[in-house]
């Protein structure tokens, strides 16, 4: 798994026409996003972990028998690399339900504890923004200058 965030990170060095995003390499990225949701108020909670969980199987078709070892890897890759942005890059090239569904995930982690942290709600905000959305999950509209 690591190997495959790698392998994504370093092609994203490389010239935009070049770069092929694996199925593999979406369902980490949205799955590590996923669960910087969990850490950014700093305690994880059985809640947040469970509906996680859930995304996974559901949202990201991870099987009951790579589930465990797929979470294990995206809590590493989620710890060692502290940014988003890179990350966001693939997954902003998705149709916008699909990002606004990601986004949307996003949020439902972040309630299944009963509590929004005001730490959330600026991960939120930014993702929405890496996303190419605004706050409400629709898609943003950039302006040229």
């Amino acid at each position: 798994m690591y190997a495959s965030v790698k392998h994504l990170l370093d092609k994203l060095g490389e010239p935009a026409q070049s770069i092929e995003i694996t199925r593999e390499d979406m369902r980490t990225a949205v799955a590590v996003l996923y669960y910087r949701v969990i850490l950014v108020d700093g305690r994880v909670r059985s809640q947040e972990l469970q509906y996680f969980r859930n995304l996974l199987a559901q949202s990201l078709d991870v099987s009951e028998d790579e589930l465990m070892h797929f979470e294990q890897e995206v809590l590493q890759i989620a710890k060692e690399q502290p940014e988003a942005f890179p990350l966001t890059g693939p997954i902003r090239k998705l149709p916008v339900a699909r990002r606004r569904e990601i986004f949307e995930d996003m949020k439902a982690i972040s309630l299944s504890d009963q509590e929004f942290h005001e730490f959330e709600i600026n991960m939120l905000t930014r993702a929405a923004e890496l996303l190419g959305l605004d706050a409400d999950g629709e898609e943003s509209v950039e302006q040229e200058n």
